[in-house]
């Protein structure tokens, strides 16, 4: 909403008072769209079906409890999508499940598994299934990474391709489980080497 209004003052001098009109309106409608849409993104990232009002809020737990934490974006939402209900009420993390074995640690984590899963059970007409079908098709288990690339670039500077390559395939498909990313370690934690690593916005 910032860079749109500051747009619009750019191109204001540039404006008949018609398009100055219709470009207010526009911005005036640009919240709403923009939570409505975010709304649905999300609900889709979390297999949930239909409405519900409490929709919201299920959502914006979740994100506070990724921030408390630091849990990783991705993988969070991918994990919730591999992970069957029954585990999930069970709070059975197991180590495969790294990122939402760190979200685990909030104090607050059962009490949003809880109204979760509640809400799961008003997704009329599905199974558990469908929803973890519905949730691997929309949360990739592959991003390109900071240490993936700085990996491949290091590669790359001594004349190997090979991983440049690895990747092109890899980020073909993210959201297929691939034996060669999962060899490559690409949906695991990042090294502790990559801790430390700076990339600027231009890299």
């Amino acid at each position: 909403m910032f860079n749109l209004n500051k747009l619009l003052q750019a191109l204001n001098p540039l404006l008949d008072s018609r398009q100055k009109q219709l470009a207010l309106q526009i911005l005036e409608g640009y919240s709403n769209q923009y939570y409505t849409r975010f709304t649905e993104l999300f609900k889709a990232k979390l297999g949930l079906l239909g409405m519900n009002e409490d929709d919201n809020y299920l959502i914006s737990f979740l994100l506070r409890l990724m921030e408390d934490t630091k849990a990783d974006f991705t993988m969070t939402f991918r994990q919730l999508g591999e992970i069957t209900q029954k585990q999930l009420k069970e709070l059975r993390v197991s180590q495969e499940f790294w990122a939402l074995q760190d979200i685990a640690k909030h104090k607050f984590f059962p009490d949003w598994v809880a109204m979760y899963l509640l809400r799961l059970r008003r997704n009329a007409g599905d199974s558990d299934t469908e929803r973890r079908k519905r949730m691997m098709s929309v949360n990739p288990r592959y991003v390109l990474r900071n240490w993936m690339a700085e990996s491949a670039v290091q590669k790359a500077e001594m004349n190997d391709f090979s991983e440049v390559h690895l990747l092109q395939r890899v980020l073909q498909h993210p959201f297929q489980t691939q034996t060669m990313a999962e060899k490559a370690g690409y949906s695991l934690r990042p090294p502790s080497w990559a801790n430390d690593l700076k990339v600027s916005c231009s890299s």
